[in-house]
């Protein structure tokens, strides 16, 4: 696939793939899937995606992205990654890279956790108006998607630099 987009700082792989649809005009998930993955099988998952290898294959091209680099900055690795051995970190990485039917949220703790994983797709108004003004277009974040966080971390972040200047 030719002219994938680069991810934004901090954009979900989700996103991105999204976006790579858009830009060449793709309106069927199915086709999507094959064209970026090779495979129509694979199930667009938004906070620990598998089958990164293909996208860093189609990132290679517009600068280093490894699939270490794709799963620590556009994934939501780096939250459990710290609750985990060295090991498991590896092999975690490994499962991300190819094919893992479910396995990476078992492997991180992800489907016993108390703390439930919102599927739903969520944004943030304020950050759509600054993505907009400097990139043109919008995209998901990470941040909007940290489990058990019902606002806005860059919102709560703005509104206690106001409160600590005012």
């Amino acid at each position: 696939m030719y002219n994938f987009p680069m991810p934004y700082l901090n954009e979900l792989i989700y996103s991105t793939v999204a976006r790579a649809g858009v830009y060449h005009g793709i309106t069927s998930p199915k086709q999507l899937l094959d064209k970026v993955f090779n495979n129509r099988k694979v199930i667009a998952t938004l906070d620990l995606p598998c089958h990164l290898q293909p996208l860093a294959e189609h990132l290679k091209k517009a600068g280093s992205f490894s699939v270490e680099y794709l799963i620590y900055k556009h994934t939501m690795f780096p939250l459990y990654a710290p609750f985990v051995t060295e090991s498991h970190r590896v092999r975690v990485i490994q499962l991300m890279a190819g094919h893992s039917q479910g396995a990476v949220h078992l492997s991180l703790g992800v489907a016993a956790s108390r703390i439930r994983n919102d599927a739903r797709l969520r944004y943030c108004p304020s950050c759509l108006k600054n993505q907009l003004a400097q990139y043109g277009e919008n995209y998901w974040q990470r941040n909007w998607f940290f489990p058990g966080l019902n606002i806005c971390p860059s919102v709560m972040a703005n509104s206690s630099d106001e409160s600590q200047t005012q």
